[in-house]
């Protein structure tokens, strides 16, 4: 008996150690904690996350690429600077007078040329063109009578002033502004994607958070339950010295604290799986040895410090409906790929039409023979022109085709609105009948669990005049067990069930007070 009494005692305290936070030696051969406690509020974690968690990182520098692009696009009507310079040299044997010279006379030539200008595109499809252009060019000839019909040298100066407007494909601010407009709408649909991760992120959060108060308030109630059946053996003891116990009733009180034991030794288990994930979605670097860059969480104890307990707020399905149609991001990014959809089948109907172009073209040319005296000169000789061209494709199928594309294209997108929508709707109507539900859960567990109580109470003390037995105080015992355990898992599953019903309707961030910049 003696040994069978210190094999128990040995037991509970090696499991009470367990629960415990660890503890080593230092080198003076004092025991000192190992784990230091860290309290969390659930406000708190959400934050930390929000600014370190590694899926909004990269969700971040997707955005800022979508930001980009919409720069790019606009970048089609930045002005493009173009210059040049070129040098060209002939020299050439007349064989008769009609190449130039007398016969056998030798006659060179330098030109050298040069220009500056800038180009661009309008909005309205109008290309323009504006060039300062020079020419210098010496002419040489050992033919002593070719002075009379050439100048050895001159320069010619001037500007020119071209223009191109398409009248067919390609006309207006459509076809022109096409890539621009797209690329701002899906930087937009980018930006959306962005909060929908961090609503998703933060609903990720909550949820964990309370996984792990769930596990350190079951590992609690595990606890506790393994000191009553310890105190139930004691009096199984006592009763068996006096000899009104039986050797049974101590075996069912031992197996009890047995089975409690490895309640408790899971209930650790998942406390540490809780912890971890939790820490892994925050990504804090205060919480990993080596700050940012240690793969490995230091050795500590999350103390969460939020109350499970919560308070109620009424919800009508039509109008938590009708919420999540307007706040929901999914339906303004469709929104969105309906308007681009819009506008490439607008783009792919103008690629159909044929082109038509109108050119034009000023230039004020200047000659003299000098350079200051050839720009001088300009304004007295000019030169325009103007024509139109005209391009049509025969069948053009690829244009029609792809319009064609574009009409599916159209046609998917708005199914795709429209299932998105109906998933909202089923995501919400399923969140409001969860809460309801888990609120149901709630009411039933925790008067089970004060009625169980109530009931192992008082079959202790019929238990202690002798009306009752072991075996029936026992199973009230493990029944109360159960009934705290739900209790607990209908708490969690009520504030899960409530961050479900705000994510679906998307009002999360509005409820956690969260403003995205």
């Amino acid at each position: 008996m003696l040994l069978t009494r210190f094999r128990n005692c040995c037991a509970v305290i090696a499991i009470l150690t367990l629960a415990m936070p660890l503890s080593s030696q230092d080198e003076s051969g004092d025991a000192t904690p190992t784990l230091e406690k860290r309290l969390l509020t659930l406000e708190e974690a959400v934050h930390l996350a929000l600014e370190h968690n590694i899926t909004l990182q990269v969700e971040r520098v997707s955005e800022a690429r979508s930001q980009r692009e919409r720069i790019i696009a606009a970048a089609a009507f930045d002005p493009l600077f173009r210059t040049g310079y070129d040098l060209s040299k002939s020299r050439r044997v007349a064989s008769d007078i009609t190449q130039g010279g007398l016969a056998g006379s030798v006659s060179e030539r330098d030109n050298r040329n040069y220009n500056i200008g800038l180009e661009g595109l309008l909005a309205t499809g109008t290309t323009w063109t504006f060039s300062i252009d020079g020419n210098r060019s010496e002419f040489s000839s050992n033919d002593p009578t070719s002075s009379t019909f050439f100048s050895p040298l001159s320069y010619n100066s001037g500007y020119t002033l071209r223009l191109t407007q398409p009248l067919l494909r390609g006309r207006g601010r459509g076809p022109t502004e096409f890539g621009l407009r797209v690329a701002g709408r899906t930087a937009e649909i980018s930006q959306l994607t962005l909060q929908r991760e961090v609503e998703q992120t933060i609903a990720s959060v909550i949820g964990t958070y309370w996984d792990l108060v769930s596990a350190r308030r079951d590992l609690d109630v595990k606890q506790r339950a393994l000191g009553e059946a310890n105190e139930l053996l004691e009096i199984n003891r006592r009763k068996l010295e006096v000899g009104s116990g039986t050797e049974i009733d101590v075996i069912s009180a031992e197996a009890n604290i047995e089975t409690q034991k490895a309640g408790i030794i899971d209930s650790l288990n998942a406390r540490h799986g809780a912890q971890d994930s939790l820490l892994d979605l925050i990504n804090a670097p205060e919480f990993r040895r080596g700050g940012a860059a240690g793969p490995i969480f230091r050795e500590l104890e999350v103390v969460p410090t939020t109350p499970l307990e919560l308070p109620e707020f009424p919800v009508s399905l039509p109008d938590s409906v009708r919420n999540a149609l307007d706040n929901r991001l999914e339906i303004a990014q469709q929104r969105l790929r309906v308007s681009n959809v819009r506008d490439q089948l607008d783009q792919a109907q103008n690629d159909v039409l044929p082109s038509l172009q109108l050119t034009g073209s000023w230039n004020q040319p200047g000659t003299a023979d000098t350079l200051n005296q050839s720009w001088s000169n300009i304004g007295d000789d000019y030169v325009y022109s103007a024509g139109i061209s005209l391009e049509i494709p025969f069948g053009n199928r690829a244009a029609s085709q792809r319009h064609l594309q574009a009409q599916d294209d159209l046609r998917s997108v708005r199914l795709e609105r429209e299932q998105v929508a109906n998933g909202i709707v089923l995501e919400v109507t399923q969140a409001v009948r969860e809460l309801s539900s888990a609120r149901q859960s709630v009411e039933t567990n925790r008067a089970a669990t004060r009625l169980r109580r109530e009931q192992l109470d008082g079959e202790r003390r019929r238990l202690e005049v002798g009306v009752s037995t072991s075996y029936q105080v026992l199973q009230i015992q493990n029944d109360l067990l159960e009934a705290e355990v739900a209790l607990l898992q209908a708490q969690v599953r009520l504030r899960k069930a409530m961050t479900s019903y705000h994510n679906a309707t998307g009002e999360i961030l509005r409820v956690r007070g969260i403003k995205l910049e």
